[in-house]
């Protein structure tokens, strides 16, 4: 049985909706569990190396769903930011008033047709067969900004493995070197990295060599 992002994205409205609600109550941010806390703040640290001066920054949460944008209200100030999220699997409006301006779109055809100033890709990698899919369905020409988060990547050859908490759900782990390689061909270079601890890496085909990281490139 094939995987359904569709259902689980859908499942992380109310989560969405409790966060929105909290911070609206609240001047601090509300608390997600495990390391999420750590990768909104390095979104948020790669939405603030943009041009201040620029009206409107545009931003796109590739293959994401609301969740991400629903945390950051308390931490930075949005108002010069435009949100696109890319979500393949939504198949109709969500009724949800947002902290943040955003829209969702499950077209590639906008993908490829716009420029963003930031591109974040937050634990979504892994879920591609190849990277040529970024070349396929992205320009990049403008973009500024690039932030990875809690993505598995590997220091030996590229592998596939299931995934622990989901049944029916592999991740293709990508080789380090090939990673970077890609958007460093790009012209960007790395401003900042980092590892996330092992234990949220999730596989089952888990070794030594595996770590799951988050780095920003900037050009």
């Amino acid at each position: 049985m094939k995987y359904s992002w569709k259902t689980y994205n859908l499942k992380r409205i109310n989560l969405s909706k409790k966060i929105i609600k909290f911070n609206r109550k609240n001047k601090f941010n509300y608390i997600e569990n495990g390391l999420y806390n750590h990768i909104r703040d390095i979104f948020c640290i790669g939405l603030l190396l943009l041009d201040k001066k620029k009206k409107l920054n545009k931003i796109l949460d590739y293959g994401s769903n609301l969740i991400a944008l629903s945390n950051i209200k308390n931490k930075i100030n949005t108002k010069k930011y435009k949100f696109y999220i890319f979500d393949p699997f939504c198949e109709k409006k969500i009724n949800l008033k947002y902290p943040v301006n955003v829209t969702i779109s499950n077209k590639k055809k906008f993908l490829k047709e716009s420029n963003f100033d930031l591109i974040n890709f937050g634990s979504n990698l892994q879920y591609l067969n190849s990277l040529d899919e970024l070349k396929n369905n992205l320009n990049f020409f403008k973009t500024k900004v690039i932030v990875i988060t809690h993505t598995p990547v590997t220091l030996k050859k590229s592998f596939k493995s299931s995934q622990k908490n989901h049944k029916n759900l592999i991740q293709k782990i990508y080789n380090y070197n090939s990673l970077i390689s890609f958007f460093i061909k790009k012209k960007y270079k790395i401003i900042f990295k980092s590892i996330n601890e092992k234990k949220y890496i999730g596989l089952k085909n888990n070794n030594k060599h595996t770590f799951s990281i988050n780095i920003i490139f900037q050009r």
